[in-house]
């Protein structure tokens, strides 16, 4: 963990799915860690025969009151979506979060937009996942970006289904670790990115969150 005026949060959902077989990679060491994927079986390119679904969200989810719903929030399950249309949702799933609890919702910062695609980059090209991924101080995209002030940072990375924004979100909020960063009532602003990844070490075709906070 990092701090930089607040705690900085490190965690992430990871998901994985092959075609032909599933593959339940090793998650990071932390108990908070969840990892989901659903098992098909090929027959041929383009041919696969779903053998197990696993549910978006727990039954149990506590945090389910806090998604909003399709006519809040539209899309919000739709990995087809424009890429800047996704992020507008998940801006907009954010919010909604926030709300549930009584706090402000943020608008987006220019600034904070520019440092959320520098860590995407940086994630891209150095092929880790994490919040200091070349190396150097995982604050340092928001210097880059001319952002002074409190600054906050969650990732999450996941494969198929899961890569979506409301399960991305649910991701966050079942994370003691990034629910406290996204409901933290000091921030002013937010930003979030989102790129879809042809390839990255563990995962087949993910899709790659940068959610950004700042005061």
């Amino acid at each position: 963990m990092r701090s930089y005026a607040l705690p900085l949060v490190v965690l992430a959902a990871l998901v994985a799915v092959l075609a032909g077989r599933s593959l339940h990679h090793a998650a990071p060491a932390d108990p908070e860690h969840g990892v989901h994927y659903d098992q098909s079986i090929s027959f041929a390119p383009g041919l696969t025969l779903p053998i197990r679904r696993d549910p978006l969200y727990a039954a149990n989810d506590p945090w389910k009151p806090y998604l909003a719903d399709e006519q809040t929030c539209p899309n919000a399950e739709d990995l087809n979506a424009p890429l800047h249309e996704q992020a507008l949702t998940m801006t907009c799933l954010i919010n909604h979060a926030r709300r549930g609890r009584g706090l402000a919702t943020l608008p987006v910062s220019a600034q904070l937009s520019t440092a959320v695609r520098l860590k995407g980059a940086e994630i891209i090209q150095c092929k880790v996942f994490a919040h200091a991924p070349c190396g150097g101080d995982a604050h340092d995209v928001a210097d880059q970006a001319g952002f002074a002030g409190s600054w906050g940072e969650n990732l999450y990375i996941a494969d198929g289904r899961w890569g979506a924004p409301r399960p991305a979100l649910d991701g966050w909020l079942n994370s003691p670790g990034h629910r406290e960063n996204l409901f933290r009532p000091e921030w002013q602003v937010q930003s979030v990115y989102v790129v879809k990844l042809d390839s990255f070490p563990g995962f087949h075709s993910p899709t790659l969150w940068v959610s950004e906070f700042g005061a």
